[in-house]
């Protein structure tokens, strides 16, 4: 039986960007403004947390208990990654966010939402998990988002075939890539690669 307290945070949410209800019914991220393809919307930081780990986060729409297996993403190492309000921001198959890091970011565990397409105010802000989330352990879900290239069921990164996967490589994040390479590395040898995924692998010593 667990006996800890549960950690309240507060959420500090950046001005350009608002929480409210989905018409899911769901907490998602909103733009507040306009936002060009190519702008950098807002930097976040994240941490690592372990599975049994108790956190409230207080926002505008109230407390909220963190599910730990819905809100975090698993890492290789069995901790999960944490990322406080953002934890809200939905999957969409048609994502019109990535999240970029620059030199430096990775020490900090710090990353930029970065606008994949215009976006305006009003609109929900969404991020694609398969680029991020190798098995959406505690979260696989069937997609909701509508978007003509749908893929339905929400596995992880590790769900889709190789040949998907491998359209994928440019967009995920670098523990995401290590782990591809790790897994599909018979394939990859067999196969005439992209310039952009043979230089990211060389970049990462892969």
């Amino acid at each position: 039986m667990k006996t800890s307290t549960p950690v309240r945070e507060i959420a500090v949410i950046p001005p350009q960007i608002e929480l409210r209800p989905t018409k899911n019914g769901y907490i998602g991220i909103f733009a507040r403004y306009d936002f060009k393809k190519g702008t950098d919307i807002y930097s976040h930081t994240f941490r690592a947390v372990p599975e049994d780990a108790e956190i409230i986060l207080v926002t505008p729409l109230g407390e909220v208990p963190i599910d730990i297996k819905v809100h975090t993403v698993r890492r290789a190492d069995g901790m999960r990654d944490y990322f406080g309000f953002d934890s809200f921001m939905n999957h969409s198959c048609d994502a019109n966010t990535i999240s970029m890091m620059y030199p430096g970011d990775a020490e900090k565990m710090r990353y930029y939402t970065h606008a994949a397409k215009d976006i305006a105010a009003g609109d929900e802000i969404t991020c694609n998990y398969l680029l991020f989330d190798w098995d959406c352990d505690g979260h696989s879900f069937d997609c909701l988002c509508g978007a003509s290239g749908c893929f339905g069921h929400i596995g992880g990164f590790t769900d889709l075939s190789f040949d998907r996967q491998l359209a994928f490589a440019d967009g995920l994040d670098d523990p995401t890539f290590k782990r591809f390479v790790a897994g599909a590395r018979d394939q990859l040898n067999k196969t005439k690669l992209p310039d952009s995924v043979i230089r990211r692998m060389a970049a990462l010593g892969l």
